[in-house]
């Protein structure tokens, strides 16, 4: 049985085929870099408040959607908003996890802020905790790492994967081009032992999930709607005065 260290270990040695600087003392150290700030709201760009209005709509209108709905929504608005870009050019940082709000903001992101930014979205929308995991792969094609977030209906069931390299969600037997390596969740951290899940530790050894979880937690949308993510709490309404 592939132990928990070798695990990290060959997560790492993935991630460094793309990125680098990712081991600080042995530990895997992901998004803890600080970007810079968000502008105040009245700062930000008439694209930035565009897109931020439209996730807010997005939020209203998909509430009472089915769970498939909301994948195909979910995933559609942020392939649609969103441009890909490496975190050296969007963040002038090596490594760099984004809230939704920071995405939204720069309107660009890696494969990560994609799946962060669907995972996020979904969790406030109602997904249950225990249907979402964040999903490292490699590309068959090149070896790249690759994220991508995955929904199991159920635990016997194979997930489908929302995907910012795929405007469909698809089942994981229709992805031959991914070769699943690795996931995490709110509480585990996974292997993947032919397509099923293994749990091998526990998801407080990834520092820079917990460090994002409690950054999103303490962000509100800037606007009429005011959203603790991370805690994934029951839509409050913040109403102006």
């Amino acid at each position: 049985m592939i132990g928990l260290h070798y695990i990290i270990a060959i997560l790492l040695w993935r991630r460094r085929q793309v990125l680098t600087g990712l081991i600080i003392g042995g530990s895997l150290i992901l998004g803890t870099a600080k970007a810079s700030p968000l502008p105040p709201t009245g700062q930000r760009s008439e694209p930035a408040a565009q897109r931020l209005q439209g996730w807010q709509s997005l939020i209203a209108q998909s509430i009472h959607l089915s769970a498939a709905d909301k994948l195909k929504t979910v995933n559609a608005f942020f392939n649609q908003h969103i441009r890909y870009g490496e975190d050296p050019e969007v963040w002038d940082q090596v490594d760099y996890w984004a809230s939704p709000v920071e995405t939204l903001e720069r309107g660009a992101g890696d494969c990560e802020d994609f799946a962060l930014a669907k995972y996020f979205t979904l969790r406030l929308l109602g997904i249950p905790e225990e249907s979402l995991r964040l999903v490292y792969t490699t590309l068959s094609s090149s070896r790249q790492a690759h994220m991508v977030l995955g929904y199991w209906a159920d635990d016997e069931a194979a997930p489908v994967l929302l995907d910012n390299l795929r405007s469909a969600v698809l089942p994981l037997a229709q992805r031959a081009d991914l070769s699943m390596q690795f996931a995490f969740d709110t509480g585990h951290l996974y292997r993947f032992d032919h397509n099923r899940l293994i749990t091998v530790g526990d998801a407080q050894l990834l520092p820079g999930w917990q460090v994002l979880k409690a950054k999103v937690r303490q962000e509100s949308v800037p606007f009429s709607v005011a959203i603790r993510l991370a805690a994934a709490e029951p839509l409050h309404v913040k109403r102006d005065i």
